[in-house]
This record gives C-alpha cells, structure tokens and sequence, in this order.
C-alpha cells in the first residue's frame, strides 16, 4: 500500500493513498465535486466485520477504500463520537423531522427492529444525531459509492437516504442463492452486473434443481426440541445481559447492535412462545389426502424481523407479517384450499406464539413441524405462497405457482406478484387463472438466467471469523475481491453515463 496520511480532528485516520488535495476534492459553487483522479468507496462496516472488510479495502485495484463503523475504534473512520455530540446537542430529533418529515421518520421507525420497540422521542433523536454524524463523515470522506451488507438497521437506511440525496451510490452486498455467489442491492433491488454464459445456466440448474437442496444459511439447521429451546432462550438471555453491560463500557449505550441484543424489545425470544411447539401436527402428513394436490398451499414462513421483509418490501402493510400470514390462510381457506404453514429452521425459539395460536383456530391449517423438510413440502402441494424466501424460488423451479412479494429471484413472468397486503383479498381468484408451464425446463433456464445475471463469484461467508494473519482465510477473499475489481468499475461508469 502506498504511505498514509492523517485526517486530523476527532481522532479520524484514513488509509488514504493520495495526496491531500486529490483525496478531498474541492467542491464548486454548486455543491458539486470536482474531477478526481480516482474513484473512493466507502465500505460500511457491522460487529464482527471489520478485519473482513479492511483486508476487502486493501485488495480494490480501481479505488480507494475507507471502511466507515458505528462503532468505536472499529473502522478507519467511526461514527460514535459524532453521533453523541449531536445527539446530545438538544436539536436531534428536530433535525431527523427537518431531513426527512414525520412520515419518513415513521417509516425509518417501523422499519427498524429497534427503533419500533423504543420510545418514539428516544427514536427521533438517534435518528437525528446519526443522519448529522454520517453528513458530516459524507463531506470529509466524499465517496462515489458506499457498499456494505443489507441493510437491517437504521443506520443503514439513513445512509442510503442521505447518499441517494447527495447522488451517492449505495449498494447492499448479501449471498446469492447460488452457491459461492454474491449480488449486490439497492434496497432488495437487485443490480444487473453480466450477461451469463450458457454453461454458467446449465451449472445453476444442474445445483439448484437436485431434490436435496437446500441454502447454505439453513442446510445445517437441524434437531428441534424443548432442549434446544432452552438453549435458544438461555442464550440470548446471557447475551441480551452482556451487551446491556458492554454499551456502558464503550460508552456507546445507543449503539443499535447493543440495543438490539437486549430482551426487552418486541421479537425478542420469551419463555411462553415455548408453546408454539405443542401448536405443532406431528401428524400433519394424513392430512395430505383431504384436497388434490392443486389445492394444497405451502406457506413457507421466513424469518421475521429480517432485512428481506423490513427493507425490501416497499408496502407497509406487508410488513405486518402475522396480519397478513393470517388474511392469506382466511382468504384460501375459505376457497376450498388446505395451508400447511412450515416456519423457518432458524425461527426456532424466536417465532411468538400470538401467530400459531390464530393458525391453530383455523381447520384450513396445518402446522407442520421445523424438522419436515421444505423440499418434501413442495414436492406434494400445487402452490406456494412466501414472502421473499427461498422457498419462492425453489417452488418455481418445482413447477408450482409461486405467489411472491418483491423478491429479487422473481421474474414477472413465472411468479404471481402480491405488493400490497390488498391484493391478498384476491388471491384465490389469481391462483385460478394461473396456468401452469408446459415446458419446465424453459421456465427454470429463464429464472436461472435472471439469477445468475444478478449474481457473481464471491464467497459472502468468508467474513466468518476471518483473520488476515491466515492465508486460507485470506485467499478465501480472493474471488469477491476480483469480482468487485471486475464488476464495480463498469457500474460506477455506467452511473456516470446514466446521469
């Protein structure tokens, strides 16, 4: 790497490696930055991330790289002591109504998992002090892009409102369902980045349509039981314990990652949602016989907060998830559809049981147990009907009729699109105008070909307890470090020209 240079004031040191004057451009009279010689990205970073991400920084051959942190002493550049000193200043929350309205604050709030289980005035005033700190780290540190994983918090979606404001690309980086594949987004949107080979179909198909599959994520996700919910529980509970102490030594007791390990707030696992496992129908598979199989609905639930559902869904009335869970079961039932609801493998011991106890009411419904494999649920129902999960697309591919909402797997052809928790009303008379495909193979290869145009080589997991100092964890960087090398720069230029 080239020498560094200090940015002086708060403590702030960059890994720049320019001069000052071309690594803080001047700005002309309209606001607007001057010329530079080289492309910055800002890399924004999460707990646990940090080495990942600066080892990533170093290997950008096209740009120049800052990793930027909300938290303290974790990043090139941090966000912590910024946000106190405006938070603290009395005028925070005026200033998140003054950027973004009461209707865009409420939105921030609902859409953060924290921030809608904490007081509303509390809410405003960290909204308020982070958007300051991060216009502030925006005018120092001038990027032309900012990547980081999917949003999921509010401080991410604060930074993407300020840099689409400010003409600042902002790109969400998270795992494709290929393997070994990454994507990049902006706000579940997802970015075309190449035009696949024929040979790169054929290998998609030929992992994604064996019958075992399953997503790296929850392959490994197995053995349900009291025990492990005992264990779930006992888990976070010491660690909602931990962090709640650890905010205070850091000073940084507003830190959303902290916040969002306490128990207190709303998702969070409590001992009676033990109950759901009784709700469960170890015997849910003699049921299959009722209705033919055109009739049968699987309703794969997903996690829930999760950023697919709070940032990617652009109506909040599809964010209700357990309303409109409910409304879908009511509205096919009542049209002569049997629902097999499967929760999510990674749900265990958070899902409440306020949603099974309403399913369980219902004589339309089967609650089927966490250890039934997905795969053998597509395999004998006609339809299926998720969110932005997996099971969307793997039903798809099955030959069923997908019923999605905004997914980035969704192509408008082969999936029934439901945006707007309105729309559930007519689902069942959608479901009878679907035709199925007469030629599965053509309908799989054009949703592989969607996939795999969105999707390019990068081991996303690698940041699991990377450590730079290991040449395997290293090297296990290296193909999402020559993707972004690859992909990055054509799309920065095509930015340009699209402006």
């Amino acid at each position: 790497m080239s020498a560094r240079f200090a940015l002086r004031g708060r403590g702030h040191e960059l890994p720049l490696y320019q001069s000052a004057e071309q690594s803080f451009p001047r700005r002309n009279g309209l606001g607007r930055r001057e010329p530079e010689l080289m492309q910055r990205i800002v890399f924004f970073t999460i707990h646990s991330t940090t080495a990942w991400w600066k080892y990533l920084a170093s290997r950008m051959e096209f740009a120049e790289a800052i990793v930027l942190s909300d938290l303290r002493d974790d990043s090139d550049y941090s966000l912590v002591d910024d946000f106190y000193r405006f938070f603290d200043r009395g005028d925070a929350a005026a200033a998140a109504l003054e950027r973004f309205g009461q209707d865009g604050c409420a939105d921030i709030i609902l859409r953060c998992r924290v921030l809608r289980s904490i007081d509303r005035d509390l809410a405003l005033k960290m909204i308020g002090g982070m958007t300051q700190a991060i216009e502030q780290a925006f005018e120092k540190l001038c990027p032309s892009l900012v990547v980081t994983f999917t949003i999921d918090r509010y401080v991410m979606d604060v930074m993407e409102r300020i840099a689409r404001r400010r003409g600042i690309d902002f790109l969400e980086m998270t795992t494709s369902i290929i393997p070994d594949h990454v994507m990049l987004m902006r706000r579940g949107r997802p970015v075309w980045l190449r035009e696949p080979s024929r040979d790169d179909i054929d290998a998609a198909v030929g992992l994604l349509c064996k019958e075992d599959f399953a997503p790296a994520y929850v392959s490994d996700a197995k053995r349900f039981s009291k025990a492990k919910f005992w264990r779930v529980f006992g888990y976070y509970a010491l660690r909602g314990a931990f962090f709640n102490v650890w905010r205070f030594l850091k000073r940084d007791r507003y830190n959303c990652h902290y916040l969002d390990a306490l128990k207190r707030l709303k998702h969070k696992v409590r001992l009676r949602d033990m109950a759901v496992l009784a709700l469960l129908d170890h015997g849910w598979n003699k049921r299959i016989a009722e209705v033919p199989r055109e009739r049968r609905v699987f309703l794969g639930l997903q996690l829930f907060p999760e950023a697919s559902m709070d940032y990617w869904l652009k109506s909040e009335g599809m964010l209700a998830h357990d309303d409109v869970v409910v409304r879908y079961c009511a509205v096919l039932g009542r049209a002569g559809y049997l629902i097999f609801v499967k929760d999510h493998p990674l749900q265990f011991g958070f899902r409440q049981r306020e949603l099974f106890e309403r399913l369980a009411k219902m004589p339309f419904v089967v609650l089927v147990p966490y250890d039934v494999p997905a795969n053998l649920l597509i395999g004998k129902c006609g339809v299926s009907v998720t969110f932005t999960g997996t099971i969307g697309f793997q039903s798809a591919l099955a030959g069923l009729c997908s019923v999605a909402t905004e997914p980035y797997y969704a192509t408008e052809q082969h999936f029934l699109h439901v945006r707007d928790a309105d729309e559930v009303n007519g689902i069942a008379e959608r479901l009878a105008l679907w035709q199925p495909t007469d030629d599965l193979d053509t309908t799989r290869r054009a949703i592989m070909r969607h996939l795999a145009s969105i999707s390019v080589e990068g081991d996303y997991f690698s940041w699991r307890k990377f450590d730079p100092e290991n040449e395997a964890l290293r090297a296990s960087v290296e193909s999402l470090a020559r993707s972004l090398n690859t992909h990055l720069p054509r799309f920065l230029k095509s930015c340009r020209t699209a402006a």
